[in-house]
């Protein structure tokens, strides 16, 4: 099955198959194995800036929704990374930065995704996302109001 192509408004790509959490720009798939892949929006990376590092706290202990499960620092920022869902962490992109730390810049929703959690609080959390089209219409709206045009960095 092919996926769907992301809408695009003043080149910030929002695939409609993802969910996110609007407040925080984090964007959440849902993948087969009822685990969950988290990154940064393309608005969000957008205004960050280019990367300049990130420390991904370590796979393996419990978050609760809004904790912090890396550190981001940009051009023009530094701070938390929080996980829109409660859940054990048990996958960080740490080696994919290390690569390429513009990775998240380049390619958000793919191979600059950040973490993939184990949920325990679905049911309820899940609630707390909104679907692609209605999260298109929000970031519609937001990047008009602001002011953004996404870029992606290149080589």
């Amino acid at each position: 099955m092919m996926e769907a192509l992301p809408r695009v408004h003043q080149g910030c790509a929002i695939p409609e198959e993802l969910e996110y959490d609007l407040e925080k720009d984090v964007w959440v798939r849902f993948d087969p194995d009822g685990t969950t892949t988290i990154g940064m929006t393309d608005p969000a990376q957008t205004r960050a800036g280019k990367l300049v590092s990130i420390l991904f706290k370590r796979p393996g202990k419990m978050f609760e929704a809004g904790q912090s499960v890396a550190t981001i620092e940009s051009a023009k920022w530094v701070g938390p990374f929080p996980t829109p869902l409660s859940g054990e962490l048990l996958e960080v992109n740490q080696a994919r930065f290390e690569k390429d730390i513009l990775i998240a810049n380049r390619d958000p929703y793919g191979e600059g995704w950040l973490a993939r959690l184990r949920p325990t609080d679905l049911a309820q959390e899940r609630q707390r996302l909104t679907a692609g089209a209605r999260a298109f219409e929000f970031y519609k709206e937001r990047i008009d109001r602001d002011g953004i045009r996404c870029f992606r960095c290149a080589d």
